[in-house]
């Protein structure tokens, strides 16, 4: 399942470069549109029957998890510390033009995550918009605690198929993520996507080829290949559960 494109080239490019979208900097209810604030004193009731996943990436932001899942979705969303790792562009473009992310251990580093709380319903349907790129597993039990909310009896979360990109001979970690003794350089969404245009399509203009990559799923695929890419796919300590191309483990 995919969620429907705008038809404006100024909101395609918004989706582009702006990714991973603007998200409160607090832990927070998404109540059929509304933002709710969540405090230590919200009823474990809110949190019963629900899968926590990580959101490292557009998956914190209520605007994306409201193209995903309307208006009638009632979604916990909260924040922690993930600990021994690091959150990183990903060898991948969405076909919305984003350089997406994923998660790669980085001994040291933690970094303030949020995670989704997902019913089974809620959760079949987020496979269905990740299952282009990304493989659900769990991570080691105790790497995530939220800041709200009990402790999960197990934290998933979705890996990238293809690696983490990589300049200069390293990844290149997400500025949008607050982190601590972060290894990696970080930039930001439109400042990487003008390093790949400047390294691997010289003389074009930004918009003109994010929008010409965003219109044609070929040339998509074409730049994506190109993207230099490295280390293991998955991280030590990560137990994988399902391809979501279809592929089970």
């Amino acid at each position: 399942m995919t969620w429907e494109l705008p038809r404006e080239p100024e909101a395609l490019l918004s989706l582009a470069l702006d990714y991973p979208y603007d998200a409160p900097g607090f832990s927070y209810l998404l109540n059929q549109g509304a933002i709710e604030p969540l405090t230590a004193s919200a009823e474990d009731r809110l949190f019963a029957g629900r899968q926590v996943v990580v959101a490292h990436g557009s998956n914190r932001a209520p605007a994306q998890l409201l193209r995903k899942f309307g208006v009638e979705a009632t979604i916990p969303v909260t924040y922690g510390w993930l600990e021994d790792y690091d959150v990183v562009y990903g060898a991948h473009v969405a076909r919305y033009g984003a350089i997406t992310s994923t998660l790669v251990a980085a001994r040291a580093c933690r970094v303030r995550v949020a995670a989704t709380w997902l019913t089974p319903a809620q959760l079949a349907l987020m496979h269905a918009t990740e299952r282009m790129n990304y493989t659900y597993g769990l991570l080691p039990l105790g790497a995530f605690r939220p800041e709200v909310g009990p402790d999960p009896a197990s934290v998933a979360v979705y890996l990238g198929n293809h690696g983490a990109l990589m300049l200069d001979g390293t990844a290149v970690a997400f500025a949008a993520v607050e982190a601590q003794a972060r290894a990696y350089p970080a930039l930001l969404q439109h400042e990487l996507q003008r390093r790949l245009l400047t390294e691997l399509l010289p003389g074009r203009g930004l918009s003109d080829a994010i929008l010409e990559r965003i219109g044609d799923a070929e040339i998509r695929r074409s730049f994506a290949q190109r993207l230099p890419r490295g280390g293991p796919t998955f991280p030590d300590g990560f137990q994988l559960l399902r391809r979501l191309d279809d592929q089970l483990a």
